[in-house]
């Protein structure tokens, strides 16, 4: 029997990573037994003491055949899980790392020491690119690394896009990593034109706010369980980053039949399945462009979100990337009897 605790921020709480974690738990993939430890909720330094002081006490306490699965996203949390990683270590417990943050061959280049000494003590890597995994490799040559992709479960039961009304959306962090600036430059373009419909972007603002444009909302943050009824409402998905590691929500709405436009960043490029959804960063007549021919033509929305849905089933569904994690686990050689 494998048993695995999964360790990062609280599932409930804001982010790609959180979503990843509670997909992996709610479809148990890859273990027989799984457990959440939170060491994240928010900005809230005192608590997020509390919460990691919390996980090391709970990982003293576990067997020693027990698996300790940690996801990392940026800045913080590598001091967070980096402090737990050396515990485990020094427990004997077997250690997996899944890199989830947006820019991992900046963050390894400008933290080398820390980050290498972290990434040494594990016994498998988990990333999402061909960069990301060179950048790791020069930092932890013997330990071996995978190139995955986050899982998504299937919104079998979404209504086809072309039946949606012509909605643009954009759901997660607002800011300028994300491109929102770029967004509301495009829908400014496409007002100009006389597009119908709107564009919503949804979630907590940080380092940008848009500027009021007509038929442009910007809405706070859903519960994470109501993101798939968000992605039901919008003919196609927007999301113009700079920087990604491998973007839920782009395998969420794809998973959900709708189409996305996004730009070529890190792991997104292997989401889509057609390079026509991608365009360059920082173009707004592209982005224009491109979200502008799925509001305007719905049959198009239509056929390209139920091929992008196949695409999901076929590669990312919680099955497909249960079985990948089961194998890496049992790779360990501990908890297989």
């Amino acid at each position: 029997m494998i048993s695995v605790v999964h360790v990062g921020p609280d599932v409930y709480s804001f982010g790609g990573t959180q979503t990843v974690i509670r997909v992996i738990r709610d479809h148990k993939m890859g273990a027989d037994e799984i457990r959440v430890l939170s060491t994240w909720d928010g900005r809230h330094h005192a608590k997020n003491f509390v919460l990691t002081a919390r996980a090391g006490a709970a990982l003293a306490r576990v067997p020693r055949t027990t698996i300790v699965h940690f996801h990392i996203s940026d800045g913080g949390a590598w001091l967070r899980e980096g402090t737990l990683i050396r515990l485990a270590k020094a427990r004997g417990l077997r250690i997996v790392a899944t890199l989830q943050g947006a820019d991992v061959a900046r963050e390894v280049l400008q933290h080398r020491r820390f980050i290498g000494a972290t990434l040494r003590r594990a016994d498998h890597l988990i990333v999402f690119s061909d960069e990301a995994r060179a950048s790791v490799g020069q930092l932890a040559p013997g330990v071996p690394s995978t190139i995955s992709v986050n899982p998504a479960p299937i919104d079998w039961d979404a209504p086809a896009a072309g039946r949606t009304p012509p909605v643009a959306l954009f759901a997660g962090t607002i800011g300028l990593r994300k491109g929102v600036d770029t967004l509301a430059a495009a829908w400014q373009l496409l007002l100009d034109e006389g597009i119908e419909g709107e564009c919503r972007v949804v979630g907590p603002i940080d380092d940008y706010t848009p500027p009021p444009l007509e038929r442009f909302s910007v809405e706070p943050a859903v519960h994470p369980d109501a993101i798939p009824g968000l992605i039901r409402t919008a003919r196609v998905v927007v999301l113009p980053s700079r920087a990604e590691a491998m973007p839920l929500i782009v395998t969420e709405a794809l998973a959900g039949a709708r189409p996305v436009v996004a730009t070529p960043v890190s792991g997104t490029p292997g989401i889509v399945p057609d390079p026509k959804m991608l365009v360059p960063v920082d173009d707004p007549p592209a982005l224009a462009a491109a979200i502008a021919r799925y509001l305007r033509d719905p049959e198009l929305a239509e056929r390209d979100g139920l091929k992008g849905q196949a695409h999901i089933a076929a590669t990312r569904s919680p099955e497909v990337i249960g079985a990948e994690l089961r194998r890496i686990y049992e790779s360990l050689g501990v908890g297989t009897n």
